[in-house]
């Protein structure tokens, strides 16, 4: 059995979809969070493996304002 998938592992997966690049992501993903948008250090915190040191879990509700902003850059199959 799989286990479930965190909002990280949907944010990875919606970088790697995109095909854009780790900054050019950001750029994407800070759209419409003025001054509560992230670093690039942040937003790769919620990028790596979980047993990272680094590791930051991702709120929901950012979550699902990445995908809001990601839809429109995700590359068609």
């Amino acid at each position: 059995m799989n286990p479930a998938k965190t909002n990280n592992d949907r944010l990875r997966e919606l970088v790697e979809a995109s095909g854009l690049s780790q900054p050019a992501a950001l750029a994407v993903f800070n759209l419409g969070l003025g001054p509560a948008a992230y670093s690039i250090n942040t937003f790769k915190a919620f990028l790596v493996r979980a047993d990272s040191p680094k590791f930051r879990p991702l709120k929901d509700e950012l979550l699902a304002h990445a995908e809001k902003n990601f839809k429109q850059h995700i590359k068609a199959s």
